[in-house]
Protein backbone atom coordinates (compact mmCIF):
# COMPACT_ATOMS: atom_id res chain seq x y z
CA UNK A 1 0.00 0.00 0.00
CA UNK A 2 1.33 3.36 -0.65
CA UNK A 3 1.84 6.00 1.68
CA UNK A 4 -0.71 7.95 -0.01
CA UNK A 5 -3.69 5.43 0.42
CA UNK A 6 -2.47 4.86 4.15
CA UNK A 7 -2.53 8.46 4.78
CA UNK A 8 -5.68 8.51 2.82
CA UNK A 9 -7.43 5.38 5.14
CA UNK A 10 -5.76 6.82 8.40
CA UNK A 11 -7.84 10.13 7.70
CA UNK A 12 -11.57 8.08 7.04
CA UNK A 13 -10.54 5.88 10.25
CA UNK A 14 -10.17 9.48 11.97
CA UNK A 15 -13.21 10.95 10.01
CA UNK A 16 -15.17 8.39 11.85
CA UNK A 17 -13.57 8.45 15.42
CA UNK A 18 -13.38 12.25 15.76
CA UNK A 19 -14.46 11.89 19.16
CA UNK A 20 -12.15 9.54 20.66
CA UNK A 21 -9.24 11.77 20.20
CA UNK A 22 -11.31 13.22 23.65
CA UNK A 23 -10.04 11.70 26.64
CA UNK A 24 -12.84 12.44 28.78
CA UNK A 25 -15.32 11.40 25.88
CA UNK A 26 -13.85 8.47 25.69
CA UNK A 27 -14.14 7.35 29.34
CA UNK A 28 -18.02 8.76 28.97
CA UNK A 29 -17.75 5.99 25.95
CA UNK A 30 -16.84 3.02 28.35
CA UNK A 31 -18.97 3.78 30.69
CA UNK A 32 -21.89 3.98 28.42
CA UNK A 33 -21.02 0.56 26.77
CA UNK A 34 -21.14 -1.45 29.83
CA UNK A 35 -24.49 0.37 30.98
CA UNK A 36 -25.97 -0.12 27.61
CA UNK A 37 -24.45 -3.83 28.05
CA UNK A 38 -26.57 -4.32 31.57
CA UNK A 39 -29.60 -2.68 30.12
CA UNK A 40 -30.06 -5.11 26.75
CA UNK A 41 -29.56 -8.22 28.85
CA UNK A 42 -31.99 -7.23 31.78
CA UNK A 43 -34.43 -6.48 28.67
CA UNK A 44 -34.10 -9.56 26.49
CA UNK A 45 -33.57 -11.60 29.68
CA UNK A 46 -36.82 -10.02 31.42
CA UNK A 47 -38.57 -10.66 28.40
CA UNK A 48 -38.24 -14.55 27.77
CA UNK A 49 -38.86 -15.27 31.69
CA UNK A 50 -42.30 -12.71 31.55
CA UNK A 51 -43.42 -14.62 28.43
CA UNK A 52 -42.23 -18.59 30.17
CA UNK A 53 -43.90 -17.98 33.85
CA UNK A 54 -46.71 -16.08 32.76
CA UNK A 55 -48.28 -19.09 30.36
CA UNK A 56 -47.02 -17.67 26.86
CA UNK A 57 -49.31 -13.96 27.32
CA UNK A 58 -47.65 -11.09 25.04
CA UNK A 59 -49.90 -9.24 27.14
CA UNK A 60 -47.49 -9.75 30.56
CA UNK A 61 -44.40 -9.18 28.02
CA UNK A 62 -46.33 -5.90 27.32
CA UNK A 63 -46.94 -4.59 30.63
CA UNK A 64 -43.34 -5.50 32.00
CA UNK A 65 -42.03 -3.61 29.18
CA UNK A 66 -44.52 -0.76 29.89
CA UNK A 67 -43.40 -0.93 33.63
CA UNK A 68 -39.81 -0.03 32.59
CA UNK A 69 -40.98 2.87 30.22
CA UNK A 70 -43.52 4.62 31.59
CA UNK A 71 -41.16 6.54 34.35
CA UNK A 72 -40.35 8.45 31.57
CA UNK A 73 -43.62 9.89 31.09
CA UNK A 74 -43.26 11.38 34.77
CA UNK A 75 -39.55 11.20 35.72
CA UNK A 76 -37.81 13.19 32.77
CA UNK A 77 -38.85 16.77 34.02
CA UNK A 78 -37.36 16.13 37.62
CA UNK A 79 -33.99 14.59 36.18
CA UNK A 80 -33.80 17.50 33.77
CA UNK A 81 -33.88 19.92 36.31
CA UNK A 82 -31.44 17.65 38.49
CA UNK A 83 -29.12 17.57 35.37
CA UNK A 84 -29.11 21.47 34.84
CA UNK A 85 -28.53 21.76 38.94
CA UNK A 86 -26.23 19.52 39.88
CA UNK A 87 -22.45 17.73 38.55
CA UNK A 88 -24.19 15.32 35.54
CA UNK A 89 -21.51 12.75 36.07
CA UNK A 90 -22.52 12.32 39.67
CA UNK A 91 -25.77 11.75 38.96
CA UNK A 92 -25.50 9.25 36.28
CA UNK A 93 -23.45 7.13 39.01
CA UNK A 94 -26.38 7.37 40.99
CA UNK A 95 -28.35 5.85 38.58
CA UNK A 96 -26.08 3.27 37.53
CA UNK A 97 -25.74 1.96 40.82
CA UNK A 98 -29.43 1.74 41.38
CA UNK A 99 -29.78 -0.61 38.58
CA UNK A 100 -26.85 -2.81 39.96
CA UNK A 101 -28.52 -3.27 42.80
CA UNK A 102 -32.33 -4.30 41.11
CA UNK A 103 -29.73 -6.72 38.70
CA UNK A 104 -28.46 -8.35 41.85
CA UNK A 105 -32.08 -8.64 43.51
CA UNK A 106 -33.09 -10.19 40.21
CA UNK A 107 -30.32 -12.76 40.90
CA UNK A 108 -31.11 -13.43 43.92
CA UNK A 109 -34.72 -13.75 43.34
CA UNK A 110 -33.85 -16.46 40.54
CA UNK A 111 -31.51 -18.71 42.24
CA UNK A 112 -33.50 -18.79 45.17
CA UNK A 113 -36.72 -19.74 43.22
CA UNK A 114 -38.07 -17.35 44.66
CA UNK A 115 -39.28 -15.06 41.76
CA UNK A 116 -43.04 -14.54 40.76
CA UNK A 117 -44.51 -12.57 37.73
CA UNK A 118 -45.65 -9.46 39.52
CA UNK A 119 -41.83 -9.00 40.65
CA UNK A 120 -40.61 -8.60 36.72
CA UNK A 121 -42.72 -4.83 36.40
CA UNK A 122 -42.20 -3.56 39.88
CA UNK A 123 -38.05 -3.59 39.45
CA UNK A 124 -38.55 -3.08 35.55
CA UNK A 125 -40.26 0.20 36.92
CA UNK A 126 -37.54 0.94 39.37
CA UNK A 127 -35.03 0.21 36.92
CA UNK A 128 -37.00 2.30 34.43
CA UNK A 129 -36.67 5.44 37.22
CA UNK A 130 -32.86 5.39 37.77
CA UNK A 131 -33.02 5.56 33.73
CA UNK A 132 -35.09 8.07 33.13
CA UNK A 133 -32.56 10.34 35.74
CA UNK A 134 -29.57 8.46 33.49
CA UNK A 135 -30.43 8.82 30.08
CA UNK A 136 -31.58 13.08 29.88
CA UNK A 137 -28.13 13.50 32.08
CA UNK A 138 -26.15 11.64 29.94
CA UNK A 139 -27.57 13.04 26.84
CA UNK A 140 -26.78 16.19 28.58
CA UNK A 141 -22.99 15.69 29.57
CA UNK A 142 -22.01 14.61 25.77
CA UNK A 143 -21.87 18.55 24.60
CA UNK A 144 -19.69 19.35 27.09
CA UNK A 145 -17.12 16.63 26.10
CA UNK A 146 -16.58 17.61 22.45
CA UNK A 147 -17.09 20.57 19.86
CA UNK A 148 -19.70 20.90 17.51
CA UNK A 149 -18.54 19.39 14.79
CA UNK A 150 -18.02 16.17 16.66
CA UNK A 151 -20.82 15.67 18.27
CA UNK A 152 -22.69 13.97 15.43
CA UNK A 153 -19.39 11.92 15.72
CA UNK A 154 -20.09 11.34 19.66
CA UNK A 155 -23.69 10.97 19.41
CA UNK A 156 -22.64 7.85 16.42
CA UNK A 157 -20.57 6.56 18.67
CA UNK A 158 -22.16 6.02 21.44
CA UNK A 159 -25.16 4.62 19.36
CA UNK A 160 -22.82 2.31 18.45
CA UNK A 161 -21.96 0.70 21.61
CA UNK A 162 -25.64 1.43 22.53
CA UNK A 163 -26.93 -1.15 19.70
CA UNK A 164 -23.57 -2.98 20.07
CA UNK A 165 -24.82 -4.12 23.47
CA UNK A 166 -28.43 -5.03 21.75
CA UNK A 167 -26.49 -7.33 19.56
CA UNK A 168 -24.27 -8.74 22.04
CA UNK A 169 -27.24 -9.17 25.06
CA UNK A 170 -29.71 -10.26 22.53
CA UNK A 171 -27.47 -13.10 21.42
CA UNK A 172 -25.97 -14.43 24.85
CA UNK A 173 -29.57 -14.33 26.18
CA UNK A 174 -30.46 -16.40 23.02
CA UNK A 175 -27.88 -18.84 23.28
CA UNK A 176 -27.99 -19.29 27.40
CA UNK A 177 -31.47 -20.20 26.47
CA UNK A 178 -30.68 -23.07 24.10
CA UNK A 179 -27.24 -24.34 26.03
CA UNK A 180 -28.30 -23.46 29.77
CA UNK A 181 -31.32 -23.68 31.76
CA UNK A 182 -30.54 -21.05 34.09
CA UNK A 183 -29.87 -18.60 31.38
CA UNK A 184 -31.73 -15.67 32.80
CA UNK A 185 -29.84 -15.62 35.84
CA UNK A 186 -26.62 -15.71 34.53
CA UNK A 187 -27.74 -12.64 32.43
CA UNK A 188 -29.50 -10.90 35.10
CA UNK A 189 -25.73 -11.25 36.86
CA UNK A 190 -23.91 -10.33 33.86
CA UNK A 191 -26.06 -7.07 34.31
CA UNK A 192 -25.05 -6.59 37.55
CA UNK A 193 -21.58 -6.56 36.34
CA UNK A 194 -22.21 -4.26 33.44
CA UNK A 195 -23.74 -1.63 35.50
CA UNK A 196 -20.73 -2.04 38.08
CA UNK A 197 -17.83 -1.24 35.20
CA UNK A 198 -20.59 1.71 34.22
CA UNK A 199 -20.70 3.54 37.56
CA UNK A 200 -16.95 3.65 38.10
CA UNK A 201 -15.89 4.84 34.39
CA UNK A 202 -18.24 7.60 34.73
CA UNK A 203 -15.98 8.67 37.54
CA UNK A 204 -13.04 8.80 36.14
CA UNK A 205 -14.41 11.78 33.99
CA UNK A 206 -12.28 14.79 35.18
CA UNK A 207 -14.93 17.54 32.92
CA UNK A 208 -17.21 19.15 35.48
CA UNK A 209 -20.72 19.38 33.81
CA UNK A 210 -24.28 21.15 35.02
CA UNK A 211 -26.82 23.42 33.77
CA UNK A 212 -28.00 26.75 35.18
CA UNK A 213 -30.66 27.50 36.95
CA UNK A 214 -31.15 31.01 38.38
CA UNK A 215 -32.23 32.47 42.23
CA UNK A 216 -35.23 33.93 42.74
CA UNK A 217 -37.03 31.41 39.62
CA UNK A 218 -40.13 29.84 40.92
CA UNK A 219 -40.79 26.28 41.38
CA UNK A 220 -43.14 26.36 37.86
CA UNK A 221 -40.63 28.68 35.49
CA UNK A 222 -37.97 25.87 36.32
CA UNK A 223 -39.38 23.05 35.58
CA UNK A 224 -41.14 24.52 32.20
CA UNK A 225 -37.97 26.12 31.23
CA UNK A 226 -37.57 23.35 28.60
CA UNK A 227 -40.94 23.11 27.52
CA UNK A 228 -41.15 26.87 26.96
CA UNK A 229 -37.85 26.90 24.68
CA UNK A 230 -39.18 24.06 22.78
CA UNK A 231 -42.12 25.87 22.41
CA UNK A 232 -40.36 28.66 21.17
CA UNK A 233 -37.65 26.97 18.70
CA UNK A 234 -40.44 25.21 16.04
CA UNK A 235 -37.80 23.28 15.04
CA UNK A 236 -37.06 21.58 18.63
CA UNK A 237 -40.82 21.25 19.29
CA UNK A 238 -41.65 19.64 16.04
CA UNK A 239 -38.20 17.56 16.08
CA UNK A 240 -39.21 16.31 19.51
CA UNK A 241 -42.89 15.22 18.16
CA UNK A 242 -41.83 13.09 15.14
CA UNK A 243 -39.36 11.33 17.77
CA UNK A 244 -42.26 10.56 19.39
CA UNK A 245 -44.37 9.02 16.31
CA UNK A 246 -41.01 7.52 15.22
CA UNK A 247 -40.71 5.19 18.64
CA UNK A 248 -44.23 4.55 19.04
CA UNK A 249 -44.85 3.54 15.70
CA UNK A 250 -41.53 1.96 14.53
CA UNK A 251 -39.90 0.59 18.02
CA UNK A 252 -42.71 -0.43 20.03
CA UNK A 253 -42.18 -3.79 19.44
CA UNK A 254 -40.64 -6.07 22.54
CA UNK A 255 -44.19 -7.11 23.68
CA UNK A 256 -45.27 -8.84 20.79
CA UNK A 257 -42.14 -10.55 19.45
CA UNK A 258 -42.03 -13.93 21.61
CA UNK A 259 -45.70 -14.41 20.25
CA UNK A 260 -44.89 -13.42 16.52
CA UNK A 261 -42.28 -15.75 16.87
CA UNK A 262 -43.95 -18.86 18.57
CA UNK A 263 -47.02 -18.68 16.05
CA UNK A 264 -45.36 -17.79 12.89
CA UNK A 265 -41.70 -19.69 13.55
CA UNK A 266 -42.22 -21.96 16.29
CA UNK A 267 -39.72 -19.66 18.19
CA UNK A 268 -41.20 -18.08 20.95
CA UNK A 269 -38.02 -18.18 23.30
CA UNK A 270 -35.30 -17.07 20.75
CA UNK A 271 -37.59 -14.46 18.94
CA UNK A 272 -37.09 -11.73 21.04
CA UNK A 273 -33.30 -11.97 21.83
CA UNK A 274 -32.31 -12.78 18.18
CA UNK A 275 -34.48 -9.82 17.34
CA UNK A 276 -32.43 -7.49 19.33
CA UNK A 277 -29.04 -8.97 18.18
CA UNK A 278 -30.43 -8.41 14.37
CA UNK A 279 -31.56 -4.99 15.44
CA UNK A 280 -28.67 -4.05 16.91
CA UNK A 281 -26.11 -5.22 14.36
CA UNK A 282 -28.24 -3.37 11.63
CA UNK A 283 -27.88 -0.54 14.27
CA UNK A 284 -23.85 -0.37 13.86
CA UNK A 285 -23.98 -0.45 10.23
CA UNK A 286 -26.33 2.81 10.01
CA UNK A 287 -24.56 4.68 12.53
CA UNK A 288 -20.87 3.85 10.89
CA UNK A 289 -22.30 5.11 7.69
CA UNK A 290 -23.43 8.51 9.60
CA UNK A 291 -21.03 8.63 11.75
CA UNK A 292 -18.62 10.79 9.44
CA UNK A 293 -21.16 13.11 8.28
CA UNK A 294 -19.64 16.62 8.72
CA UNK A 295 -21.68 18.73 6.72
CA UNK A 296 -25.22 20.61 7.72
CA UNK A 297 -26.90 19.68 4.67
CA UNK A 298 -25.69 15.98 4.68
CA UNK A 299 -27.08 15.62 8.06
CA UNK A 300 -30.47 17.10 7.02
CA UNK A 301 -30.44 14.42 3.96
CA UNK A 302 -29.47 12.20 5.90
CA UNK A 303 -32.58 12.45 8.61
CA UNK A 304 -35.12 12.01 5.30
CA UNK A 305 -33.51 9.21 4.28
CA UNK A 306 -33.74 7.31 7.64
CA UNK A 307 -37.15 8.85 8.69
CA UNK A 308 -38.55 7.42 5.41
CA UNK A 309 -36.66 4.09 5.76
CA UNK A 310 -37.43 3.25 9.44
CA UNK A 311 -40.77 1.54 8.79
CA UNK A 312 -39.86 -0.60 5.65
CA UNK A 313 -37.93 -3.06 8.33
CA UNK A 314 -41.26 -3.32 10.54
CA UNK A 315 -43.05 -4.08 7.17
CA UNK A 316 -40.42 -6.85 6.63
CA UNK A 317 -41.19 -8.11 9.50
CA UNK A 318 -44.56 -8.30 9.78
CA UNK A 319 -44.39 -10.10 6.18
CA UNK A 320 -41.20 -11.94 6.93
CA UNK A 321 -43.11 -16.07 6.49
CA UNK A 322 -39.85 -17.60 8.76
CA UNK A 323 -37.31 -16.45 11.38
CA UNK A 324 -34.29 -15.53 9.02
CA UNK A 325 -36.61 -13.43 6.92
CA UNK A 326 -37.45 -11.74 9.76
CA UNK A 327 -34.60 -11.03 11.07
CA UNK A 328 -32.95 -8.90 7.86
CA UNK A 329 -36.48 -7.29 8.78
CA UNK A 330 -35.35 -6.71 12.20
CA UNK A 331 -31.39 -5.77 10.46
CA UNK A 332 -33.59 -2.97 8.49
CA UNK A 333 -35.09 -1.91 11.33
CA UNK A 334 -31.71 -1.30 13.18
CA UNK A 335 -29.98 -0.07 9.97
CA UNK A 336 -32.49 3.32 9.64
CA UNK A 337 -33.90 3.53 13.01
CA UNK A 338 -30.88 3.97 14.92
CA UNK A 339 -29.23 6.42 12.69
CA UNK A 340 -32.93 8.89 12.49
CA UNK A 341 -31.95 8.83 16.68
CA UNK A 342 -28.37 9.65 16.25
CA UNK A 343 -29.42 12.75 14.24
CA UNK A 344 -32.45 13.92 16.05
CA UNK A 345 -30.50 14.47 19.69
CA UNK A 346 -27.74 16.11 17.95
CA UNK A 347 -29.74 17.91 16.02
CA UNK A 348 -31.71 19.36 19.15
CA UNK A 349 -28.01 19.47 21.50
CA UNK A 350 -26.52 21.61 19.03
CA UNK A 351 -29.33 23.93 18.99
CA UNK A 352 -29.82 24.08 22.91
CA UNK A 353 -27.98 25.96 25.22
CA UNK A 354 -25.96 24.53 28.05
CA UNK A 355 -28.17 26.01 30.79
CA UNK A 356 -31.11 24.34 29.79
CA UNK A 357 -30.19 21.32 28.18
CA UNK A 358 -30.47 18.91 30.32
CA UNK A 359 -34.60 19.78 30.84
CA UNK A 360 -34.73 19.69 26.80
CA UNK A 361 -32.82 16.53 27.37
CA UNK A 362 -35.50 15.15 29.75
CA UNK A 363 -38.23 16.74 27.01
CA UNK A 364 -36.30 14.00 24.67
CA UNK A 365 -36.55 11.29 26.68
CA UNK A 366 -40.37 11.54 26.81
CA UNK A 367 -40.68 12.10 23.79
CA UNK A 368 -38.95 9.11 22.45
CA UNK A 369 -40.06 6.43 25.27
CA UNK A 370 -43.50 7.84 26.77
CA UNK A 371 -45.45 7.04 23.46
CA UNK A 372 -43.53 3.70 23.05
CA UNK A 373 -43.89 2.23 26.77
CA UNK A 374 -47.82 2.84 25.74
CA UNK A 375 -48.37 1.44 22.91
CA UNK A 376 -45.80 -1.50 23.99
CA UNK A 377 -48.59 -2.13 26.61
CA UNK A 378 -51.35 -1.87 23.87
CA UNK A 379 -49.82 -3.69 20.97
CA UNK A 380 -49.11 -6.38 23.74
CA UNK A 381 -52.88 -6.47 24.32
CA UNK A 382 -53.98 -6.69 20.52
CA UNK A 383 -51.67 -9.18 19.32
CA UNK A 384 -53.58 -11.20 21.93
CA UNK A 385 -56.51 -10.46 20.10
CA UNK A 386 -55.97 -10.53 16.27
CA UNK A 387 -52.14 -11.71 16.16
CA UNK A 388 -48.71 -9.75 15.76
CA UNK A 389 -49.03 -9.37 11.88
CA UNK A 390 -51.40 -6.54 11.66
CA UNK A 391 -49.88 -4.46 14.73
CA UNK A 392 -46.91 -4.59 12.40
CA UNK A 393 -48.71 -4.41 9.52
CA UNK A 394 -50.30 -1.35 10.41
CA UNK A 395 -48.14 0.68 13.00
CA UNK A 396 -45.55 0.79 10.06
CA UNK A 397 -47.88 1.92 7.49
CA UNK A 398 -48.74 4.43 9.47
CA UNK A 399 -45.25 6.27 10.51
CA UNK A 400 -44.76 6.32 6.86
CA UNK A 401 -47.70 8.50 6.17
CA UNK A 402 -46.62 10.67 8.51
CA UNK A 403 -43.35 11.52 7.16
CA UNK A 404 -45.27 11.97 3.87
CA UNK A 405 -47.42 14.37 5.83
CA UNK A 406 -45.06 16.22 7.66
CA UNK A 407 -42.51 16.76 4.54
CA UNK A 408 -45.75 18.07 2.40
CA UNK A 409 -46.97 20.08 5.34
CA UNK A 410 -44.41 21.51 7.88
CA UNK A 411 -42.04 23.68 6.65
CA UNK A 412 -39.57 24.29 9.37
CA UNK A 413 -39.11 20.38 9.38
CA UNK A 414 -38.95 20.09 5.58
CA UNK A 415 -36.10 22.85 5.87
CA UNK A 416 -34.10 20.84 8.53
CA UNK A 417 -34.38 17.87 6.46
CA UNK A 418 -33.56 19.44 3.03
CA UNK A 419 -31.52 22.44 3.84
CA UNK A 420 -29.59 21.13 6.61
CA UNK A 421 -28.69 21.22 10.77
CA UNK A 422 -27.81 24.62 10.14
CA UNK A 423 -31.41 26.14 10.33
CA UNK A 424 -32.35 27.14 13.98
CA UNK A 425 -28.97 26.21 15.47
CA UNK A 426 -27.26 29.65 17.52
CA UNK A 427 -23.61 30.35 17.81
CA UNK A 428 -22.69 27.25 20.49
CA UNK A 429 -20.20 27.67 23.01
CA UNK A 430 -16.64 27.15 23.35
CA UNK A 431 -15.67 23.88 22.45
CA UNK A 432 -13.76 21.67 24.47
CA UNK A 433 -9.88 20.83 24.27
CA UNK A 434 -8.78 17.91 22.24
CA UNK A 435 -7.47 16.42 25.26
CA UNK A 436 -10.99 16.67 27.03
CA UNK A 437 -9.13 18.07 30.22
CA UNK A 438 -6.31 15.44 30.27
CA UNK A 439 -4.93 12.67 28.23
Amino acid sequence: MSESAAAQEMGLFHRYTAALKYSDYRRFWLSATFAAAGVWGLIAARGVLAFDISDESSFWVGVTTFAALIPFVVVPPFSGVLADKFDRRYLIAVAHSVNVLLALLLVQLYFSEAIELWHLPVVSLLSGIARGVQMPTQNALVPNLVSRDDLLNAISLNNISLQGSRLVGGAAVGLLAVVSEESIGIAFALAAGGYTVATIMILTIRTASSGAIQQGDSIWTIFTAGVVYAWKTPTVGLMLLLVAFHCGLTMGFESILPLHGKVKWAAADTALPYFLAAFGLGAIFGVMTIAGIRSDRGKGIALLISAAGSSIGVLVLGFAPSQSSGLVGAFIMGLTQAPFMSLTITYIQGVVPDAIRGRVSSLFAMSALSLMAILNAVFGFVADIVGSVPVLLVSGTVFIVVVILAMMFVTKLRRVMLEGFSVGVQTSAPAPAPSGGSK
